[in-house]
This record gives structure tokens, sequence and C-alpha cells, in this order.
């Protein structure tokens, strides 16, 4: 039997809040709810778990269900199953939360795990732009995730691994130039030059690698969630790797 739904925002807890905001202001304003399709569905996942929305899972989609949503850039229906507040006023309710939240160890540590789930999908995101422009399969870009985990991972910042993506998709898109690979030739050699690329950056072979954005403010909602209520970031978002010191500093 699930879990009796959250009376409050407050009893709804901190993740709960910045993945209900992100679900909300995506919706809202036609952004991504987070920077990986995988990772909205976590998101949902969670939320419907607390009892705060359903999804038709593991039905694709509902056939009849009028006051049904449709997140507006990855097409996940989802319904607010909350009825604590009004839906006109969750946001505003959820603001409030924010307003008055104080920096705890506990808030320090949300952010820093929100922080290091965002960076590589952050930078998964970024690979699959550049495979799309190269006319690659966007799927390849999953592949990050590997190089992330295997890799010197939160090592680097969004910023330093989103340059290993260009630099590998760049290589990939000479060598299929010059030798004509088959595509499971051309995703390994892509995929290793990302992973050189890594960790030439991480062991300081090169410096000065990085790709941070000209707008610091992330694309998808629960970057933003990150940046404007549990951390100042700014652009340390992108070029400090997730760390509790810079969390600190920045609260």
């Amino acid at each position: 039997m699930a879990p009796p739904a959250p009376a409050t925002v407050d009893e709804l807890g901190l993740q709960g809040c910045l993945y209900l905001w992100a679900l909300l202001t995506g919706q809202q304003r036609r952004l991504p709810i987070a920077p990986t399709k995988r990772m909205t569905l976590v998101i949902l996942a969670l939320l419907q778990d607390q009892g705060v929305i359903e999804v038709p899972w593991p039905e694709m989609r509902w056939e009849i269900k009028p006051d049904a949503q449709i997140t507006p850039i990855e097409g996940l229906q989802w319904r607010l199953a909350w009825t604590v507040y009004e839906p006109g006023r969750l946001l505003e309710a959820l603001d409030d939360y924010f307003d008055t939240l104080e920096q705890t160890d506990f808030t320090i540590a949300v952010g820093l795990r929100l922080w290091s789930d965002l960076a590589p999908a952050e930078a998964e995101h970024y690979f699959e732009q550049q495979l799309v422009k190269h006319r690659f399969a966007a799927d390849w870009a999953q592949d990050l995730a590997f190089a992330y985990r295997e890799g010197p991972g939160a090592q680097l910042n969004i910023a330093q691994w989103r340059y290993c993506a260009w630099a590998a998709v760049r290589r990939g898109a000479s060598v299929a130039m010059q030798n004509g690979l088959q595509a499971d030739g051309l995703r390994d050699s892509i995929y290793q030059e990302l992973k050189r690329r890594a960790a030439s950056v991480a062991s300081g072979v090169w410096s000065n690698c990085s790709f941070a954005p000209t707008n610091p403010l992330p694309e998808n909602a629960l970057g933003r969630a990150l940046v404007h209520h549990a951390s100042g970031l700014g652009a340390f978002y992108w070029t400090s790797r997730p760390c509790e010191e810079i969390l600190l500093c920045h609260a």
C-alpha cells in the first residue's frame, strides 16, 4: 500500500520540493524538466512514490484523462494528485518554503547530491547535441554515463566534460571522413576518445580545456531549481566540480 501523501510542502522535504518545482516550472515555461529524459523519469517516479502526482505507467499514455499534463519537451504524461494546495498556488507555496529555508548540513548535503546528479546529465545532454549536430545517433550519448563512472567522473566539472564531449565527437567525425567506419566502430572510437580526453584533462596534461555556456543559467528546470533555491552557484555550476566547499561559499 502506498504511503499517504505529504500534508505540507515541509513534509514533502527539500528534494521533493525541488523536484516538484522543476516539474511545475518546466511545464509552465516550456523547459526540459531535467537535462536528460532518463533523469526526468526519475523525478516523476519519486513524486509518484510520494503521492504528489500520478503517471500512466506501465502504460505509455492515458487514453482518457482530462486533467493530464504533458511535459512540453519530453512528452511525458502526468497529473497532479496532491490536493493539499490549489494547483494555481502550488508554485507560490514552494517559493515560500524556499524563502524560509535555512542553511544546514542537511540542505548542503541535498544540494551536493543534486549537483552531483546533474553534472553527468548536463554533460550527456551536451554530448547528445554534438552527436546530432554531426549526424551521429543521439542514443550514443548514454555512453558518457559509462565514461563518467569508469573515468575521472566528478574530478572534472561540467564545462570540462562538455569540452571532452565536443572533442570526442569531432574525432569521430574525422575518423568517419577518413576511414568510413561502420556505426559500431565509430561509436567505440568516439567513446574511447571521450575517455582519453577526460583522463588527460583530469591528470593536468591539458589545461584550460573547458566549454562553459555563455549564459550561466541552466536550460533545464531542475538545474534552475538548484541554482535558484538550493545554492547561489551561478557560473560555478559549470566551472567547479561538485563539492561541499563551493556550496558553503555560495549558499
